[in-house]
């Protein structure tokens, strides 16, 4: 009997289904208080050192319980280690309150404690100080200790803050408030009844401002992180850095992203906190207790930096001697592009009053550079026809044809189609297009202004859209007029010169060549003058050469005309003879 029973329930078939999978300590069944109480535990060990992991145990806690004061309590703290106060403030005042909604009441001072430390991290000093004083009132001898404690350190800060001490820094700092919002422009209401959303026009930095403010995050980092400062721009550029979160990668570089912006979001709010505590201005003023220390230390810092630039001035104009002397003129290019962008720009006329007669100097410098490329080259005795003026100019000569192809199948915008960004020459035109652009908002001197546009209008040529680039010439040559200089100016018709080349506007090339030969004669430069006079040569045996081509056609038309009607009229001749 009992092996007849086992052979049948050997033969029963098995339950169905999957059994879920259960982590180790899920396969008791524990009571929810107890769950609740290992996750709690887990939490406050993991939330020293591990807060992500802390954060997710609390959470599964009070899912299980959401009235556990103690575990919001310590979620509380967790939260003001992460430096989201306003987030612990939520969880230790919902911990007060159910305290609170107890039968009798139940005072804990722990809790209490930790509603002040979260107003005090949410910088709302007020709101801490009148609770820390209700608390007074509340609590026994022995539990007021550390509320004395918390309320002498927020009497130091409002002392930072509101003393007389600061009273100079603090008279500075609205004096210059006053000043910036004088600037800032009315904002004019429109007398139109239609109900539109007005477009907000894009703010342009200058990069004197973008250096000031760069300069700023980094002095006030230093105010209050000291050494670490490095740590927070490193990690600032990394949160724009495109190695780091690849397109790809969307898995990695999403967790990345989160973590770079979590992680510095906590950087900036406890900053801030310190910054409230103990401003800026108080720190300036702790620095510096006097006036007259303080404009002695700001005239002595003016000072050095006058003389650096200075010295940096005259290495400049050393290095950029030694380029023309060994003939490198696109390092030079390349150079003065580097140096008038990212130094110059940057340099106030109190740092660098001479700013204006360096600013000539060095551009004058570049213009004969590239002045003195145009000579006759020894190969023009064996070149023929367009070529000539091509090589002259020196430009491509095999070529020309391609790029009168291209043009005609895209036109010379400034827009770039899609399937042309994708090509690394049209990305470096799009950039230094961008470049120049943004630097031609804040030019002061109309020598730069002309240096900038005919950048611009080589670019343009560089990258065949030739109509942009005789504008963008056009526009150079007004600016070298208002500056009176005859270098750009003929820098300018050169550009004009060189795409009517191309194009082979051979009329229009013999007027841009005549205007360009009278700023030859006034620079008194004889090789200049041979260089331009052999062009017009050129460029009238060009125009001679298609006069006689055109005739010539145009004779072979007629004749080819006259015999067809010839052969006409010997035709109708032939069969009027047929019908007599």
């Amino acid at each position: 009997m009992p092996s007849t029973l086992s052979a049948s329930e050997s033969l029963q078939a098995p339950i169905a289904g999957v059994k879920p999978h259960l982590q180790p300590w899920e396969v008791i069944a524990w009571s929810p208080e107890r769950l609740g109480s290992i996750y709690s535990d887990w939490a406050q060990f993991f939330g020293k050192q591990r807060y992500a992991n802390g954060l997710r145990y609390f959470n599964n806690a009070l899912d299980l319980n959401p009235f556990n004061a103690r575990a919001l309590m310590r979620r509380s703290q967790l939260k003001r280690s992460m430096g989201l106060a306003p987030e612990a403030l939520k969880d230790c005042s919902q911990a007060e309150d159910l305290l609170m909604s107890l039968k009798p009441p139940v005072t804990n001072p722990n809790v209490s404690l930790e509603v002040c430390d979260a107003l005090y991290e949410c910088n709302r000093l007020e709101n801490s100080k009148i609770n820390l004083h209700s608390h007074l009132r509340r609590f026994s001898s022995a539990q007021t200790v550390p509320v004395v404690e918390r309320l002498d350190v927020l009497s130091e800060n409002f002392r930072d803050t509101l003393s007389e001490d600061t009273t100079m820094s603090v008279q500075r700092l609205i004096n210059r408030m006053m000043g910036s919002l004088a600037k800032q422009p009315k904002d004019l209401k429109d007398n139109c009844d239609v109900v539109s959303i007005l477009g907000k026009e894009e703010v342009h930095l200058s990069p004197l401002e973008t250096a000031r403010r760069k300069r700023h995050f980094k002095i006030y980092n230093q105010s209050y992180l000291n050494k670490c400062w490095v740590d927070v721009a490193f990690l600032k550029r990394l949160r724009d850095d495109p190695n780091v979160q690849p397109k790809h990668c969307q898995k990695s570089s999403e967790y990345l992203g989160k973590l770079m912006a979590s992680n510095y979001k906590a950087e900036r709010t406890l900053t801030k906190m310190l910054q409230t505590r103990c401003p800026m201005y108080a720190l300036h003023s702790q620095k510096y207790p006097n006036e007259g220390f303080y404009n002695k230390q700001r005239e002595e810092n003016l000072y050095r930096i006058q003389y650096q630039t200075r010295r940096n001035m005259f290495k400049i104009l050393r290095s950029i001697r030694l380029l023309i002397r060994v003939g490198e003129v696109n390092k030079l290019s390349a150079f003065i592009e580097e140096v008038m962008g990212d130094y110059v720009t940057i340099k106030t006329h109190r740092v660098m009053p001479w700013k204006f007669e360096f600013t000539n100097e060095v551009y004058n410098y570049l213009a004969l550079a590239r002045i003195n490329e145009y000579k006759i080259p020894s190969n023009m005795t064996v070149l023929q026809g367009r070529q000539r003026l091509l090589t002259l100019f020196r430009l491509p000569l095999n070529n020309s044809q391609e790029i009168k192809k291209s043009k005609l199948k895209r036109p010379s915008t400034l827009n770039i189609t899609r399937s042309a960004t994708t090509d690394p020459k049209a990305e470096k035109f799009k950039k230094q297009v961008t470049r120049l652009e943004n630097r031609m908002r804040f030019a002061e001197y109309h020598i730069e202004r002309a240096y900038l546009l005919h950048e611009l209008a080589q670019e343009h040529l560089d990258f065949n859209s030739f109509d942009v680039a005789c504008s963008m010439a056009r526009k150079s040559l007004e600016e070298a007029i208002k500056c009176k200089s005859i270098i750009w100016s003929f820098l300018s018709l050169i550009v004009i010169c060189k795409a009517h080349a191309i194009l082979g506007k051979i009329e229009q090339e013999k007027e841009i060549l005549a205007e360009t030969f009278a700023l030859a004669k006034k620079m008194k430069n004889l090789d200049l003058c041979l260089f331009i006079d052999i062009c017009m040569k050129v460029n009238a045996e060009e125009m001679e050469m298609k006069r006689m081509t055109m005739t010539s056609d145009l004779i072979s038309k007629k004749k080819s005309l006259g015999s067809r009607m010839f052969q006409s009229n010997d035709q109708v001749n032939e069969d009027r003879n047929q019908i007599t």
